[in-house]
């Protein structure tokens, strides 16, 4: 507290936590008549924890009936023909139905937490 008996904020609370990496949270639309590119949709930027958790957790809560996602550094397009993913790679994981309801969240957040 000050000497007029405010409380003072704790810097913790306003000071965001800077990641290594700016990245980019995409999602897959999936319709058939659109090329890859055109499918694409991105969410957001973030670099710092606290926006990560900010644009991540709607999309975790929302996934088991989302389109694919996909996580990639920013500037770096998720497709073969961007040339700083020319020989990048992928982690697919295909699950039934019943799967995707129940386990799809829990599989999201465990791979980011990765």
């Amino acid at each position: 507290k000050t000497e007029s008996n405010q409380e003072v904020a704790n810097p913790e609370h306003y000071i965001k936590h800077p990641l290594q990496n700016r990245w980019a949270l995409w999602f897959f639309k999936n319709d058939k008549s659109k090329t890859w590119q055109a499918n694409l949709r991105l969410i957001s930027k973030f670099d710092t924890v606290e926006d990560f958790w900010g644009y991540f957790l709607p999309f975790i809560k929302t996934s088991s009936g989302f389109s694919p996602g996909l996580l990639n550094n920013d500037g770096i397009e998720p497709m073969w023909e961007d040339e700083k993913n020319k020989r990048g790679g992928r982690w697919l994981i295909t699950l039934n139905k019943q799967q995707r309801r129940s386990d799809l969240d829990r599989f999201w957040l465990e791979t980011v937490r990765f």
